[in-house]
């Protein structure tokens, strides 16, 4: 279904005075709007926040922040935005519409139509409403509906292309082919550059069999629109149906190379290569297939044949085994596992496997109806997981420039220290912003993120600054610090524990020495576990080498945190720390419960939202973890959108 169309009007402002000592109101909403036009959602939600602290009391900021979320994905952060705006203003027919149809992509689509039926009441001429209403009613399968609401937004605009787009499809699954080549034929002819009005016809004519119309549309697509992989995907299937396979491989490895998690366009070219006999390709590809969808059954099963075909009779079995792990019912992986057994001579085991799949075939054979019993039991275990490829195809452009499609590494965020930074994005307290006050830093001192590793780290701290310090204390904690940002940590542990009992510097002193400890932990198994590495040849055979790889030993780094802790228990970023220590140690619900203090001390804590989010994740508690990415995502953590898009 096409996304939303959000068409922002900006006024050309005169030149903005200074700000005053308040903070400008106006000033933050328009730089919002200014960064929604340029599609940079998550700095447009920083502006809209400072702009809903400036006036909570107006819908605007929260309305706009609502759009923002819904372009990254965030669809139950942007109803509660619109929710919120129509709690200040109730009339305001565009927060029902946009609400509508963030619940429609939650699924929600009782209170999706509820909007729609709200909003229509009160713009009844609204052609964008009855489009998204029948787009609703087509997620409900309700395709006769869908075509009034579409019938009726093109009597308000006859020339709407989108209506003729959203009709079509609903033609389409009303197997009106024609119908639909029609729609989509009025949409092009008012809309010649649309994009969608031309793949969209190219399919119908796909499925008409009418390949070369087909190709000329695709074709004419690409010219607009180069870095689309849908479009690439669809021509690769006129041109197998066209029977030019060299061809459909370049296009499907075209989608590939615009999005390398495009599950569905590796598997169909794992089959094009294994027909053609290249099983080494066929087989590299089917790998990718499972790395990126490890619970569907199609890529075990295929890869299963393919093994077979190669004589890999062991992987075979496995793979046809792991398929009837996830679907009991699959009666081909019985039958094509028993055929593996009697090539390994495992005759019992495969007149087993004959004689279940016969069981499964007479219970269906007895009674159809148990065809959809089967998979309604399915369907409530999560069937679409074994199913379903990942296969999203967006837009290249777009993938380039929304935070939602680029390539961040989904990890925790790593533990608070004390640091000398000159960044924005830091915690401060009275006491450190009296210290960076009454020293002369080069900077100010504040919790920030350990980047110690990272190779973007910059320090603040040198040997020059440190002398310039009168306070022998700050320039002990400082120098400990750096001595830990050149990894002596000896030394820097040394400091850290002479000032733990010092009313003012021991708790910061104590974070440190805690995250220090734990960095050190971790570099000792790291030595420990490289050193092992040379003696593996002398193990003896059938030793498992992975039982001698040790696991960090994070007691001192825990003991210590703790004790500052007991001081200090009010402090969101030692409960945060804690809560990473007990991630670290699989300790999972400990860390939530760690990451909810810390949430309690600090409710604007980003990285404790995000941190729980994860853990939540892992423990399949996505309902929860989606309302703490939301969150993490508006305090400011980008890639909390990368972590909603990849799993919901």
């Amino acid at each position: 279904m096409k996304r939303l169309l959000i068409i922002l009007f900006l006024l050309i402002l005169a030149p903005l005075s200074e700000l005053n000592a308040q903070i400008n109101h106006k000033h933050y909403v328009l730089m919002g709007k200014l960064e929604l036009s340029k599609e940079n959602y998550a700095e447009a939600i920083k502006n809209f926040n400072i702009a809903i602290v400036a006036k909570p009391r107006d819908f605007e900021g929260y309305f706009l922040r609502g759009i923002a979320k819904f372009s990254l994905g965030d669809y139950n952060g942007a109803v509660d935005d619109f929710t919120k705006t129509l709690e200040i203003h109730p009339l305001y027919v565009r927060a029902y519409h946009y609400r509508g149809v963030s619940n429609d992509k939650l699924s929600n689509y009782a209170d999706a139509m509820a909007d729609y039926k709200k909003a229509i009441s009160l713009d009844p001429f609204s052609e964008e409403l009855h489009i998204s209403s029948g787009s609703t009613f087509m997620h409900l399968n309700d395709y006769k509906n869908a075509v009034a609401e579409f019938d009726t937004a093109l009597i308000i605009n006859p020339d709407n292309a989108n209506a003729y787009i959203s009709r079509g499809i609903a033609k389409r699954y009303l197997e009106d082919l024609d119908g639909a080549l029609s729609d989509m034929n009025s949409a092009v002819y008012n809309d010649f550059f649309n994009i969608e009005a031309v793949v969209r016809r190219g399919m119908i004519e796909l499925e008409r069999s009418e390949y070369e119309n087909a190709m000329n549309d695709f074709n004419y697509a690409l010219r607009m629109d180069k870095d689309n992989p849908l479009i690439y995907f669809n021509r690769a299937v006129a041109f197998l149906n066209l029977g030019d396979t060299t061809a459909a491989l370049q296009d499907y490895e075209k989608v590939n190379n615009l999005d390398q998690r495009n599950a569905l366009t590796y598997f169909n070219r794992a089959i094009i290569y294994s027909i053609r006999e290249e099983y080494d390709v066929a087989l590299a590809l089917y790998n990718k297939v499972i790395e990126i969808n490890p619970q569907n059954i199609y890529g075990y099963f295929n890869r299963g044949i393919l093994f077979y075909k190669m004589k890999e009779w062991d992987n075979a079995e496995q793979d046809f085994t792991r398929v009837i792990e996830l679907f009991p019912d699959f009666i081909d992986a019985w039958m094509n596992r028993a055929v593996v057994k009697f090539e390994k001579n495992d005759i019992v085991g495969a007149e087993q496997d004959q004689y279940h799949a016969r069981q499964i075939m007479a219970l269906i054979s007895e009674k159809p109806d148990n065809v959809d019993s089967l998979f309604t039991h399915y369907s409530k275990m999560d069937y679409n997981k074994i199913i379903n490829f990942e296969s999203d195809f967006v837009n290249g452009n777009r993938q380039k420039t929304l935070v939602q499609f680029s390539e961040i590494d989904i990890k925790p965020r790593g533990s608070f220290i004390i640091n000398v930074t000159d960044e924005e994005k830091s915690y401060i307290d009275a006491t450190l912003s009296h210290l960076s006050e009454t020293n002369n830093l080069n900077g100010k001192l504040a919790y920030v993120v350990n980047d110690l590793f990272s190779a973007n780290h910059k320090s603040l701290i040198n040997d020059s600054i440190i002398n310039q310090i009168d306070n022998q204390e700050v320039r002990d904690l400082l120098t400990g610090m750096y001595n830990f940002e050149i990894f002596n940590y000896q030394r820097g542990e040394k400091l850290f524990m002479s000032l733990l009992n010092d009313p003012v510097l021991g708790l910061y002193a104590g974070i440190n020495l805690s995250v220090l400890q734990n960095a050190k932990a971790e570099l000792v198994v790291t030595d420990k576990n490289y050193e092992s590495s040379f003696y593996i040849t002398q193990k003896r055979t059938g030793e498992s080498f992975s039982n001698t790889q040790e696991k960090p030993d994070y007691q001192q780094s825990l003991q210590t945190i703790t004790e500052v802790l007991n001081k200090n228990r009010k402090n969101p970023y030692l409960w945060y720390n804690l809560g990473n220590i007990h991630l670290q140690m699989q300790e999972f619900d400990k860390a939530i419960d760690d990451y909810t203090k810390a949430i309690q001390y600090e409710k604007n804590l980003a990285e404790a939202y995000y941190n729980r989010a994860l853990t939540l994740l892992y423990l399949n508690k996505k309902t929860q973890a989606v309302k703490d990415l939301s969150k993490a995502g508006e305090l400011g953590i980008q890639e909390a959108y990368v972590v909603m898009k990849r799993f919901n």
